[in-house]
C-alpha cells in the first residue's frame, strides 16, 4: 500500500551529500584519506570551545533556550546592531528553509543564482511556488542585473549568494548596493554570506550596513566554517525585526541545541586566536591558486575556504578518491568537469596538488 503524500515532495530536489572519509576507505581499500570536499574547517573547535562543550553536558536533561538570548545578544553587540534584529537556527539551512515557509506560496517565485547552493531550489519546490535559477556571470559571481530583471509581480523572495558557493565568486558591495536600490523596497533579499569570514576584500562586511536601516534585506553566517562547529549546527540572520519576527513565527521552539549555543557564544570570545585560523586559510587559498597556475590547470579565483578547479581530463575526481584525496565532483554541484576543493591544513593541500599533478602528468609544485 502506497502513502498519500504531497504532491508537492516529487518536486523538492534531493540533495546529494558527498562521500565520507569512511565510505572511501572502504571502497578502494585504503588506510587513510584527506577530506577536502565539504567546505569543513580542518581545525577542531577551539579548546576553550571543547571544553564549554563537554561542561555543558551535565544540563541536557533540560530543553535549551529556545531563543538563544545569550548568544542573540552576542551577535547584536557585536554587530552594533539590535537584539531584535538576530536569529539563531539550527545551521543557515534551517534559516533558508525557514525564510521559504514564512514567504512563499503556490503562485509565487523565488529567484536565485545557478549553480548555487542546491538547497535554493529545495524552498521554491516544498511551499509550491517556481525557482527561476539566473546563470552566473563569465568570473562565478551571481549577475545581479540578470536577476534584477527576472523579478516580476510574482516574486516574493530573492537569494543572493557571495561569496558564492561553488565557485567562490564575490560581489562586491557597491555592486550589491546598486541592485539594492533597483529592487522593491518591500521585496525580501537574502544574502546567503556562510563564507563571509574568508573574504580579504576591502569591502568585506559592508552588506551589513545596508542590512541596518533596508527592512527587506536580512544576511545569513554561520558558525560551521571558520569557527569549525559544523558538527553542532548553528547558523544565525541578521535584519530588520520584521524579517526576524517572520522567521520565528515558522521556527520550532527548541531549534538549536544547549551545547550548540554554548559552543558557539564561546567561540566568539576569541577572535585573535579565529582569525588566525582564517589568515591561514586565505594564506593557503593564495598559495593552492599559484600552484595551481603554475601547473597550468585552470580554476575559478575564490574568496571563499574553496577553490573551484577545471583540470580539463577525465576521470580525475575518481583517480584522487582512489589516491585518497577527497574532493567533490562539480557535476552535482551544477559545473561538471570541474571540481571543488575545500582548503585543509598546509600538509593536506600538498597532497591534492601532488594528487593532481601525478594524475596529469604536469610537474609537481615545489
Amino acid at each position: 500500500m502506497s502513502l498519500i503524500i504531497s504532491s508537492r515532495l516529487a518536486a523538492i530536489p534531493y540533495y546529494e551529500p558527498g562521500l565520507t572519509t569512511a565510505d572511501v576507505l572502504a571502497r578502494y581499500g585504503l588506510d587513510a584519506a584527506i577530506k577536502l570536499a565539504s567546505n569543513e574547517s580542518p581545525y577542531a573547535p577551539l579548546e576553550e570551545v571543547q571544553q564549554v562543550v563537554r561542561q555543558g553536558s551535565a544540563g541536557l536533561n533540560r530543553y535549551p533556550d529556545g531563543a538563544a538570548r545569550a548568544l542573540r545578544r552576542e551577535i547584536a553587540d557585536l554587530h552594533g546592531i539590535e537584539f531584535a534584529q538576530v536569529v539563531i537556527g539550527n545551521g543557515s539551512c534551517d534559516l533558508l528553509l525557514l525564510a521559504g515557509q514564512a514567504l512563499l506560496d503556490p503562485g509565487t517565485t523565488l529567484v536565485h543564482p545557478a549553480p548555487s547552493f542546491g538547497l535554493y531550489r529545495h524552498l521554491a519546490a516544498a511551499a509550491g511556488a517556481e525557482a527561476i535559477a539566473v546563470p552566473l556571470d563569465d568570473h562565478g559571481r551571481n549577475d545581479l542585473a540578470a536577476m534584477a530583471a527576472a523579478i516580476d509581480e510574482r516574486t516574493r523572495l530573492v537569494i543572493l549568494c557571495s561569496p558564492n558557493n561553488p565557485t567562490g565568486g564575490y560581489l562586491a558591495a557597491p555592486v550589491v548596493e546598486a541592485f539594492l536600490d533597483t529592487v522593491p523596497a518591500d521585496l525580501p533579499i537574502l544574502l546567503d554570506e556562510a563564507y563571509y569570514d574568508f573574504v580579504s576584500e576591502a569591502d568585506r562586511g559592508r552588506p551589513l550596513s545596508q542590512a541596518r536601516h533596508r527592512p527587506n534585506l536580512l544576511l545569513l553566517r554561520t558558525f560551521s566554517k571558520a569557527h569549525g562547529l559544523c558538527g553542532l549546527r548553528v547558523g544565525y540572520g541578521m535584519g530588520s525585526p520584521e524579517w526576524i519576527a517572520a522567521i520565528d513565527r515558522v521556527r520550532q521552539p527548541f531549534n538549536t541545541s544547549t551545547l550548540a549555543q554554548a559552543a558557539a557564544l564561546e567561540s566568539l570570545r576569541h577572535p585573535v586566536a579565529l582569525d588566525r585560523r582564517i589568515q591561514e586559510t586565505i594564506s593557503e587559498r593564495a598559495r593552492v591558486a599559484a600552484a595551481l597556475t603554475a601547473m597550468g590547470v585552470r580554476f575559478t579565483p575564490s574568496q571563499a575556504n574553496f577553490i573551484l578547479v577545471a583540470p580539463d581530463a577525465d576521470g580525475v575526481h575518481e583517480r584522487l578518491l582512489a589516491a585518497g584525496v577527497i574532493v567533490r565532483d562539480g557535476a552535482v554541484l551544477g559545473c561538471p568537469g570541474s571540481l571543488r576543493v575545500s582548503l585543509g591544513t598546509p600538509i593536506e593541500n600538498d597532497a591534492f596538488l601532488g594528487a593532481l599533478a601525478v594524475i596529469l602528468g604536469r610537474s609537481a609544485p615545489a
